[in-house]
């Protein structure tokens, strides 16, 4: 009888840590259509300065939102990290256990569970793992892992594949 299989490892949610997580896992889309909303903000709200009535810091506050958008798509990278790492859960450590039930992680702030049974898709990217489930996707970090962990995970890859 082969004994059940168990990993567990503790980290700390550091700026390089947020930094793999969202090369490994944020969509690549279209630069020109990401800008579409903060061009339209800029044109509403450059047609509200010329054409309407309305008070022009109003006018003007729809322009700024509209940069505003532009200035996240540019830099959206920056713009995440800066945003993960003035969160509460920044720099605390972290317990990742992997077993044959599923994925957990728990840290002071926050505790999730991922059941392999959820889990619809294990992609292998060129440092972690993509868990995708019915409520989005989470990355677990091949730098954490031990090999055995590894392969435990790319086991559950090919079962989800078949």
């Amino acid at each position: 009888m082969t004994t059940p299989f168990l990993y567990s490892t503790t980290y700390i949610l550091d700026k390089s840590h947020y930094s793999e997580t969202f090369d490994a896992s944020a969509a690549v889309d279209n630069a020109k259509k990401g800008y579409r909303v903060s061009i339209l903000l800029a044109l509403f709200g450059m047609a509200i300065l010329m054409f309407t009535g309305v008070d022009p810091y109003v006018a003007w506050f729809v322009v700024a939102l509209g940069a505003l958008e532009a200035l996240s798509i540019r830099f959206r990278k920056p713009w995440w990290l800066a945003r993960q790492m003035i969160s509460k859960a920044a720099n605390t450590e972290l317990t990742l256990e992997i077993n044959e039930d599923g994925v957990s992680s728990k840290s002071y702030y926050v505790e999730t569970n991922i059941a392999w049974d959820d889990v619809s898709k294990i992609e292998q990217t060129t440092l972690g793992w993509l868990l995708y489930h019915s409520a989005g996707k989470n990355y677990v970090s091949g730098r954490c892992l031990s090999g055995a962990a590894q392969e435990f995970i790319s086991a559950k890859a090919l079962v989800k594949s078949q």
